[in-house]
């Protein structure tokens, strides 16, 4: 009887959709039902902060694409990593492994990776969720640059949409409406998936598990040719300890220039390490949180990872830090 296939859920979705909290979410879930997850990621720039966090919740990491694209050398890791783990004796290998996409890569390079020859009898793409913030939703047919076209992209080859942060968004007596404008909105963009609002993006995976117990894997739909956003990465360094309200203030006041950061901080006055992340597109906004690693090996580094089309590291480090340059 040959070995079932290892089934790979791929979690895509734009910077600050909610990806790592959804992963969270799913990976306390598979311990409740009895089930080893396995989980890989494609992060972006060198700080693991992604890593650090799925890790700290337990998650059984198997390995990291460096890049944050699944294209070029990191789609050869990101075959690699699959060829190894799918060549494990069953009873070495998890239930199945989630694969989290960087917001900036493009899910139909990590399909076709995915689907190469050598990968067809060892692993089955079971499920893609995709996550898009419900104040994204609708820009997506007003834009035109290179993110929004990635954007689309990523809902576009999803079985599984979760609209997150839909709290956020939706308020009041319209919320039922509100609702089913962004269904028809997505809808426009993905005519066959399963699409559930969320706030957290906690959501009923009945529809994730069914598709990993079976044995079938993803008919994505032809979605043209990759896309890939234009953006820079930064690692700003940030060691001493930052006022709260110095963060707030940056944050609030931050460019248009940054989409994402994310990172960890010390805090002044206040022992432990923070969780600091901000989203700067859709609806802009900043959160900081204490982190406890407790299943981590080493404590993470004091560092903010910076993503966008726009980075001042000198303007960036001066609202942080009012430091001119790093000491």
């Amino acid at each position: 009887m040959s070995k079932p296939l290892l089934p790979i859920v791929l979690v895509t979705g734009f910077l600050g959709a909610g990806k790592t909290t959804f992963l969270r979410h799913l990976l306390t879930e598979a311990k409740a039902r009895g089930l080893k997850a396995g989980v890989v990621i494609n992060e972006w720039g060198v700080a693991n902060v992604d890593g650090a966090i799925l890790e700290s919740s337990g998650a059984q990491m198997l390995g990291e694409l460096a890049g944050g694209c699944a294209c070029c050398s990191s789609q050869d890791e990101m075959i690699w990593t699959m060829l190894e783990l799918g060549q494990l004796p069953r009873e070495q290998q998890p239930d199945f492994v989630a694969l989290e996409l960087s917001g900036m890569a493009d899910p139909l390079v990590a399909l076709d990776g995915l689907t190469v020859a050598a990968l067809l009898a060892l692993v089955r793409v079971a499920s893609m969720v995709s996550l898009v913030e419900a104040a994204l939703v609708p820009e997506l047919n007003a834009r035109s640059d290179r993110a929004s076209a990635l954007w689309t992209r990523q809902i576009a080859l999803a079985d599984q949409v979760i609209v997150n942060k839909t709290d956020q968004f939706l308020r009041g007596a319209n919320t039922d409406s509100g609702k089913a404008t962004l269904e028809r909105m997505v809808r426009e963009l993905n005519a066959r998936g399963t699409i559930a609002f969320a706030k957290g993006g906690a959501i009923d995976l009945i529809p994730v598990w069914e598709r990993i117990e079976s044995n079938e894997a993803l008919a994505a739909p032809n979605a043209g040719n990759a896309a890939h956003g234009d953006a820079q990465t930064l690692v700003l360094p940030l060691s001493r300890p930052i006022a709260r309200e110095r963060l707030v203030e940056a944050f609030s006041a931050m460019d248009a220039g940054v989409w994402r950061a994310k990172g960890f901080l010390k805090v002044e006055g206040e022992s432990g390490l923070f969780l600091a992340q901000y989203v700067g597109v859709g609806q802009p906004q900043f959160s900081l949180e204490e982190f406890e690693p407790r299943y981590l090996n080493a404590v993470p580094a004091t560092e903010m990872v910076f993503i966008g089309p726009q980075l001042d590291k000198n303007a960036l480090l001066g609202a942080l830090t009012g430091q001119r340059s790093l000491v």
